[in-house]
């Protein structure tokens, strides 16, 4: 059993998302001269319908709001990547149709009833109209949702494809012409036709279109596989020039990404988002949540973070958004004992601080096998700072200069000292100092050195 799902004006209502107000007419033009392509119900409202020129469409609404009509094939494949989490089978019929295997996920979904509830949560969740129907071939699915008609048992071929006229059977070359000089109008006319006649008349393609519409000869078709990343690009309908209008459409970007994810019981650990600009380059964000994620207000919450301390030198054009790796999701397991596991909320943190100040910014340290002082530490990820391989020393200072400051000798009392270094001579940063501890005249304790070139403060504890 296969389900058909057509998605009407796929390009309309995937560059609507963008807006914050659906209601605006909307229409999408191509062709020389420019015409109509796919319009919003608030355009059809105002007389404005596809096939018209555009002239006659704006000259009846003066405020429609038009953008060229954008590639649909990346758009299916979007929407195939989000039906693979219902169906491991999903073939793609361009321009807005898929066809998903159903017979296979029934057990696991606990019947049809569940898997049907399932697909239209789904489509909910995306805001993206579609029509749906039941079929025994991948073809029929695919005519019968684009024929909108609500197939909610999968009937015979024969008998469901009976009643649609021939326009909606995607007959190849003229036959469609051919059969209504005939008198031929319907399906019902066109499967009472004798076959041999049907062949000698219209040749062989016609034959073979139809048995393997009907079922009669096998239709092998490639299963769509989805890739290893996630990208989506959402072509704005205006230009966005405050960073409050921008979270809508991201808002909706991070919600079809959620949907995915859970579909597929998949995570990502980092998403980029580029502001496409029209004369400038592209603003890049990238986000990185504290684990394997899938949350969309997660996600959200750490781009607010990024866009407080973002400034717009020139309006946004589009959005893109890339996981460059889907990981698998796996579920976090309680710790026996308090104190134990990863501490989720640490985590969290940590990747809202890194949102908000830079992930440059945040940071731990290591303690490494160096004996100079200024070399004994380095820079890591966040929670990876235990040491390896730390050398015993004497009592050092957790705080040190950037850069000793020369200091009077006199000026200083000595209490403990002096720890000599003398290390380096092998990689031309090589050391000769006689460290001591120091009290100045404010009371506070400094850790000092002596070398060829006088006394220098290093440190303060």
């Amino acid at each position: 059993m296969l389900l058909g799902i057509h998605f009407p004006d796929l390009a309309l209502h995937h560059l609507a998302r963008g807006l914050p107000q659906s209601e605006r007419p909307l229409a999408l033009i191509s062709g020389h001269p420019l015409t109509i392509q796919q319009c919003n119900d608030a355009a059809r409202a105002l007389g404005v319908v596809p096939g018209q020129r555009l002239a006659t469409a704006t000259t009846l609404c003066d405020g429609l709001l038009c953008h060229p009509l954008p590639d649909e094939a990346p758009l299916l494949e979007a929407m195939a990547q989000w039906a693979y989490g219902l169906s491991g089978q999903v073939m793609l019929f361009p321009p807005q149709t898929l066809v998903l295997e159903v017979s296979s996920m029934l057990r696991l979904f606990g019947g049809l009833a569940s898997w049907l509830s399932a697909l239209q949560q789904g489509l909910a969740s995306l805001g993206q109209p579609a029509h749906w129907a039941l079929s025994h071939t991948p073809m029929a699915a695919a005519l019968l949702a684009r024929a909108r008609q609500p197939e909610t048992e999968a009937r015979p071929v024969t008998e469901a494809l009976a009643s649609l006229p021939l326009s909606a059977w995607d007959l190849p070359a003229d036959a469609e012409v051919r059969l209504a000089g005939m008198g031929v109008h319907d399906g019902k006319a066109l499967l009472a036709l004798p076959r041999a006649e049907l062949g000698q008349r219209f040749g062989a393609e016609l034959l073979l279109y139809l048995e393997r519409l009907l079922g009669q000869r096998p239709d092998p078709r490639p299963h769509f596989q989805p890739p290893e990343h996630y990208q989506r690009r959402l072509e704005l309908m205006e230009e966005i020039e405050t960073l409050a209008v921008l979270r809508f459409p991201l808002n909706r970007l991070f919600l079809e990404l959620a949907e995915l994810l859970r579909r597929r019981q998949l995570a990502a650990s980092e998403v980029q988002i580029g502001l496409q600009h029209r004369d400038r380059p592209a603003t890049e964000l990238t986000l990185r949540a504290a684990g394997p994620e899938f949350r969309a207000e997660v996600w959200m919450t750490l781009c607010q973070l990024q866009l407080e301390r973002l400034v717009l030198y020139e309006p946004v054009i589009a959005l893109t958004l890339a996981a460059p790796m889907l990981l698998p999701l796996e579920p976090e397991s309680a710790a026996l004992l308090p104190g134990q596991g990863p501490d989720r909320a640490a985590q969290d943190l940590l990747a809202r601080l890194q949102a908000r100040l830079g992930a440059e910014r945040i940071y731990s340290l290591q303690s490494v096998a160096e004996v100079r002082p200024e070399l004994a530490q380095r820079r890591c990820a966040p929670g990876a700072g235990a040491g390896a391989g730390e050398v015993v020393v004497a009592e050092r200072p957790l705080w040190l200069l950037p850069e000793p400051a020369p200091i009077a000798r006199d000026t200083v009392t000595l209490l403990s000292g002096p720890e000599r270094i003398e290390t380096g001579w092998w990689d031309a940063q090589p050391v000769a100092r006689d460290y001591f501890i120091g009290l100045d005249p404010e009371g506070r304790r400094l850790w000092l050195f002596r070398d060829g070139q006088g006394w220098f403060v290093h440190g303060g504890f």
